[in-house]
């Protein structure tokens, strides 16, 4: 099943942080002022355990409120919480939106299109037999591709480089390599997917340079398209070698000799 990644907007998509695909409720965001000489803090351990502790003297309904209250607050994540008797602010934060999950009941912070909360990386694991210096650039781009989509673009773009000289090509010039693989017998289907990663519109973009028209949804297919490269590329020849070798000693004599 296809993953739907996160969208403002959106009526569903898939969780950043249950993973599940479900629906996701909207809202917008209000600015309420603290009095003179309030400030924000967060509340430490043991301010969170006297609230709790404090919830014996109150009656059954405010005590599992008070528990409740600290229970989130540990965690610290943003939750929601209604205070009894507080104002309702009337000044709505521009730019900046709530999106929460109905299978997880998490919330997911936005401003403007981009994810800002949860700070997790792309469910898409780098491929198995992804190189290592390659795997680097990978994992970076999937830890900021939710808040900058360029960024993990050009990060592909130069993983794609570097994943060259690992087929054989001295990765100077991605076209020029890609030349060289199609001289050298390589599938049309991962042709194709170098030259998607290379190219954005018709203008070519160099390894690790940003392109103003690279958003989520293209750096989310890149993710999926290097993955596809190394693959094809590397995992299903070590697979056929492996299989191969696998034979029996009698069979592979009697191949090299008709080979030969």
């Amino acid at each position: 099943m296809s993953k739907i990644p996160p969208t403002l907007g959106a009526d569903s998509f898939n969780c950043p942080h249950c993973r599940a695909l479900a629906h996701q409720s909207w809202f917008r965001v209000f600015a309420d002022a603290y009095t003179v000489g309030k400030k924000p803090s967060v509340a430490s351990s043991e301010m969170l355990r006297l609230i709790s502790d404090a919830s014996s003297d109150r009656d059954t309904a405010e005590q599992k409120r008070l528990a409740r209250f600290a229970e989130l607050a540990s965690k610290g994540k943003p939750f929601r919480w209604r205070h009894q008797g507080g104002s309702f602010a009337e000044v709505k934060v521009e730019n900046l939106y709530m999106s929460i999950c109905y299978a997880c009941g998490d919330i997911t912070v936005w401003c403007r299109d981009i994810v800002i909360y949860p700070t997790t990386s792309i469910d898409v694991d780098p491929a198995a037999d992804m190189p290592d210096d390659v795997r680097g650039e990978f994992i970076e781009a999937a830890a900021i591709v939710q808040q900058s989509p360029r960024g993990a673009a050009a990060l592909l773009r130069l993983a794609v480089q570097k994943l060259m000289p690992h087929l054989g090509e001295n990765g100077g010039n991605i076209n020029d390599d890609i030349q060289s693989l199609v001289a050298k017998g390589l599938k049309t289907s991962v042709q194709q997917a170098l030259d998607i990663v290379r190219v954005t519109g018709n203008n070519a973009v160099h390894p690790g340079k940003m392109d103003l028209k690279d958003d989520y949804d293209t750096a989310y297919k890149l993710f999926k398209l290097v993955n596809m490269i190394v693959e094809s590329m590397i995992t299903e020849p070590r697979q056929l070698k492996d299989m191969f070798g696998a034979l029996p000693p009698g069979a592979l004599k009697a191949i090299q000799k008709r080979d030969s």
